[in-house]
């Protein structure tokens, strides 16, 4: 967690480096009608082992070695999380591919420098993962 600067974008944290670029899409979505709204981004080494033992297990190869997609919903591993750099995004309102958010973000958030995950509509981060 070390050496992360982080900035607050609609009062979460996200990595200082990315915060005007996420404004930036955010406003560039409102002045499209499209609400984005930020459930999660930022998240400590203690909050993902933590994820990690409700969504996978409590064994130390559920938190540090399973992979991520037998975990429900997937969860990835204490270090390969880009949530754990401030990179990534869970937006609280892009639930399904279905939404207004969504369907923005596929058509936009590239030009912002973000990429989904293709397994969770809601996740967008810097390297798509």
């Amino acid at each position: 967690d070390a050496g992360i600067r982080l900035a607050y974008v609609q009062g979460v944290p996200v990595n200082a480096a990315v915060a005007d670029q996420v404004v930036a899409m955010i406003n560039a979505a409102a002045a499209d009608g499209v609400s984005l709204r930020i459930g999660n981004s930022y998240r400590s080494v203690s909050h993902q082992i933590q994820l990690r033992r409700s969504n996978c297990g409590s064994s130390h190869y559920a938190i540090y070695e399973m992979p991520s997609s037998a975990c429900r919903p997937p969860t990835a591993p204490p270090g390969r999380s880009q949530h754990q750099l401030g990179l990534a995004i869970d937006f609280a309102s892009c639930s399904s591919r279905s939404t207004a958010c969504y369907q923005w973000l596929a058509g936009n958030a590239s030009r912002f420098g973000y990429y989904n995950l293709p397994s969770e509509p809601w996740h967008w981060s810097t390297t798509g993962n």
